[in-house]
């Protein structure tokens, strides 16, 4: 379980990580440098997303794919999804503060063989936020109802970041619903968190924090509708503080196969000495799981480099 301080890391004399204290002048220069980092990290996501979503529109203007947009009612929460295409269902997971759309380099292609489903996860997008505690086994129940109002039978998931552990919990969960898994920047557990993670996990509900400021400025880009309120901030908060909390026991009892595709960049689960350590674990955990590397990938590698991505996706698909 992470411990998470009520005072920001930002403000404190020392961060995690950090070999020596901040006083002075110097912790000025780190809040700087800190707004600068998280300025461009959601400068560059919001870019690569930007791109995507161009060549999207142009696909849906040119292509008119069949494309179904619509709720279902899931306990406490509305959940707002799109399909695309037709074919076996694919149900593609989006991360925390993200939506649907930032799948958008990865449908068009998806599409051209499966069906696919891409919805905006409790409390993101346009899904509503409910009543309920933010947690993946919450998320991965309304899964399972989306799946079963729309009459999917078992599924392939593609699940990235919080997406992946919804896509962990299902499987667990609801193994019946789950024909196959491919995961994407996915912990399984907040021991494999980087200390750069960690900082901003503890930053997130000061409003000045640089990971604050970062991410007003991402989802000002990014999400369709209007910024969710502080409740939204302390459920992600609440949830990020505890979980997930998958061992690796837990992944040996998954029976869907599984491609776990890791990043040496991930800014959130690259732990020094070795980059690929969380990534190695989990494909090793999971029986018969395929690793896949992209060198020199980041946490948004879907946004960045979506056709190596997309090459993966679909040899793992075809390959079942």
């Amino acid at each position: 379980m992470l411990r998470i301080p009520a005072r920001p890391a930002f403000l404190r004399g020392k961060l995690r990580g950090s070999s020596r204290a901040h006083t002075g002048r110097g912790g000025g220069d780190d809040m700087n440098a800190g707004i600068l980092t998280e300025t461009m990290q959601s400068a560059r996501m919001s870019l690569a997303f930007a791109r995507n979503y161009l060549t999207y529109s142009l696909w849906m203007w040119r292509e008119r794919p069949e494309n179904l947009a619509s709720c279902v009612e899931a306990g406490d929460t509305s959940i707002y999804y799109h399909c695309y295409g037709r074919g076996e269902p694919v149900l593609i997971l989006h991360g925390g503060f993200a939506y649907s759309g930032t799948w958008a380099g990865q449908i068009p292609e998806l599409a051209c063989m499966y069906r696919v489903i891409a919805p905006d996860s409790r409390g993101h997008g346009r899904s509503t936020l409910g009543t309920k505690p933010l947690t993946y086994r919450q998320m991965a129940g309304d899964m399972a109802a989306l799946i079963t109002k729309l009459r999917l039978g078992a599924v392939h998931l593609v699940g990235w970041s919080d997406g992946g552990c919804t896509s962990l919990a299902l499987a667990l969960e609801h193994p019946e619903l789950v024909r196959s898994m491919v995961l994407l920047g996915t912990p399984f557990n907040t021991d494999n968190y980087t200390a750069g993670a960690i900082r901003e996990m503890e930053d997130i509900l000061h409003p000045w924090s640089p990971s604050m400021l970062g991410l007003r400025f991402m989802r000002r880009l990014m999400t369709p509708e209007a910024r969710k309120g502080r409740e939204f901030l302390e459920k992600m908060t609440r949830m990020w503080r505890e979980l997930p909390d998958f061992t690796a026991q837990d992944l040996g009892r998954i029976q869907a196969p599984t491609l776990v595709i890791g990043c040496d960049r991930d800014e959130f689960l690259s732990l020094w000495p070795d980059p690929l350590r969380v990534f190695k674990e989990t494909a090793a955990a999971i029986p018969d799981a395929r690793l896949e590397v992209i060198a020199g990938g980041t946490h948004i590698v879907s946004m960045e480099r979506p056709r190596e991505v997309n090459a993966l996706i679909l040899d793992f698909l075809q390959s079942l």
